[in-house]
């Protein structure tokens, strides 16, 4: 279904505001034109560093130029390099010796390897093992597993999530929402810092919020990263997962019981166990260089040119892979062509207004953010404009195709002033927000918003609702659960026949009220009280 929507922009004094805005036109058709050319067969799944991905950067870049948008340091395009690392699962191996034994899980079922390095080769050390609880250092909360311990040069097996809250803190890392602690990607950063020789991260099923036939699959492959710079913590040699079972075993062989030393691990004071095991790991791999880019168009601001607003989605996807049901064309329509489709969409309407917003609008079309949000990442390593001026960032991913509904879910909206514009506006249009439907599993942290976030920049996500307007209640869920299940990652990920664009057009609308509202203000958003990324957005505000 297209249709057209126009779109209007009251004032919202409310949040500071200064006077009425102009009105764009926000148009169904367009959102449609775009999305079906992105998501066709002839585009070959826009894998990166392939011939689809490179259709896709051409498509979106001339859009851009088409509409006006300014190229920024003379070019739409900033280059995304990564690095592709495959280890070969014939040559790993891990060797838990104690004084009660020795153990060697079995690659795959109980533990899966990788270089930290995804440049290097081949990995063969052997070193101490020590139990460092949950693996975080969070200051703002008074906790550090790492204190009284040197951990450089050490193997270190951490616990997977946060710890959990007591009955006298019901909100220390969250409550039962995961923090960025959580996040497996922080307990590797944090190894690297800590100078740490090898990391091993304990599955368990609930904790983590999927089984370990995810890490199977999901990490024993190619993995990618961005090149090192010169500045950053090396990572650690060897990184990797145990399964729960081998984890139990690896302890074992000091005489040391896994279910002590994680009760231990949640309570204030852990003090990090040098168990005495010596771990040998060992593991070779095969490497490559991938080119990728970023797509970045500039709505010039009219008053404060300096100051930015951000709007990204993602436009890669898996490209051509392993054939399902004779299909091998990973289309990736609504993950996410059809978030692309919409901010190539909104940057026209953008682009269309006169005067301009009185701020910036910086709109990224990032590219790799399947491979583990490395666009995203790449820009905020080599902003193209200062962070320190970046006002907000919005976040798209997976563009509402199955038309109206009457709430949405905006994360980052409960953690930064931002949520103030959010609410006045959702209100306004009648949406009822939503919480985060599964706070374990750590949402916030799985998309192309969150570099920025973790940089500092006040960043939304914002994701469509499920009760859909004429449908029975109910069915929004199902279109959720049927999507995850079928065709989530799929070749089946396809344009549907009863896909209803007017979804869209409304998440449209709502992101381009709190854009214009975020530029007619004066004021710079920050992350609320107690939120881990105040302290980098202070530390820009001291800057700026």
């Amino acid at each position: 279904m297209r249709l057209t929507w126009p779109v209007a922009f009251p004032a919202l004094c409310a949040v500071g505001c200064a006077g009425e805005a102009a009105t764009p036109t926000i148009s169904a058709d367009e959102f449609a034109t775009h999305l079906e050319v992105l998501a066709s067969d002839a585009y070959l799944g826009r894998g990166p560093g392939h011939p689809g991905g490179d259709m896709a950067v051409e498509y979106i870049r001339a859009r851009f130029e088409e509409y006006g948008l300014e190229a920024v340091g003379g070019s739409y395009l900033q280059a995304v390099p990564m690095v592709g690392n495959t280890p070969d699962a014939s040559s790993a191996s891990l060797v838990f010796e104690g004084t009660r034994g020795t153990t060697a899980p079995t690659y795959l079922d109980g533990v899966v390897l990788n270089p930290g390095d995804r440049e290097a080769t081949a990995v063969d050390a052997s070193a101490e093992l020590v139990f460092v609880g949950y693996g975080i250092d969070a200051p703002e909360v008074g906790w550090n597993d790492f204190a009284g311990v040197d951990v450089r040069g050490k193997y270190i097996m951490i616990l997977v999530n946060d710890p959990p809250a007591p009955p006298e803190e019901p909100s220390l890392f969250g409550g039962i929402a995961m923090t960025y602690y959580g996040r497996w990607t922080y307990k590797y950063e944090e190894a690297a810092r800590q100078g740490a020789l090898g990391a091993l991260i304990v599955h368990e099923t609930e904790p983590a919020g999927y089984p370990w036939s995810v890490v199977r699959t999901g990490f024993a492959g190619e993995q990618f990263a961005l090149p090192l710079s010169a500045a950053q913590p090396r990572p650690a040699g060897l990184i990797g997962w145990v399964s729960l079972y081998a984890a139990r075993a690896a302890l074992a062989t000091a005489g040391l019981d896994y279910d002590v030393l994680k009760a231990q691990a949640a309570r204030r004071g852990f003090t990090a166990v040098e168990t005495g095991i010596t771990v040998s790991g060992s593991v070779v791999a095969a490497t490559r260089r991938v080119d990728t880019q970023n797509v970045v168009g500039l709505v010039r601001g009219s008053e404060r040119p300096d100051e930015y607003i951000l709007l990204t989605s993602h436009y890669d996807h898996f490209g051509v892979g392993a054939p399902v049901d004779g299909d091998s064309i990973y289309n990736g329509a609504y993950d996410n062509a059809s978030g692309t489709a919409l901010i190539l969409a909104m940057a026209r309407a953008l682009s269309d207004l006169d005067p301009p917003p009185a701020r910036s609008v910086l709109v990224i079309a990032t590219g790799a953010e399947e491979r583990g949000l490395l666009g995203a990442e790449r820009y905020v390593q080599a902003p193209l404009v200062p962070l320190a001026q970046t006002v907000a960032e919005i976040n798209f991913d997976e563009a509402n195709v199955w038309g109206e509904t009457t709430d949405v879910t905006v994360f980052g909206e409960e953690r930064t002033e931002l949520g103030v514009y959010v609410r006045e506006r959702a209100a306004e249009l009648g949406l009822t927000i939503m919480p985060d439907p599964n706070p374990p599993v750590g949402t916030y942290f799985r998309s192309d918003h969150f570099p920025f976030a973790r940089a500092g920049v006040p960043s939304l996500y914002i994701v469509h609702g499920w009760d859909f307007v004429g449908r029975p209640s109910g069915w929004g869920d199902s279109t959720r659960t049927a999507y995850t299940a079928n065709d989530y990652h799929q070749p089946s990920d396809e344009i549907g026949p009863d896909w209803n664009y007017t979804g869209a057009v409304q998440e449209a609308d709502l992101a381009l009220r709190i854009i214009l509202d975020l530029a007619a203000t004066d004021t710079w958003p920050n992350w609320l009280e107690g939120q881990e990324f105040k302290a980098a957005r202070d530390a820009m505000r001291e800057s700026r």
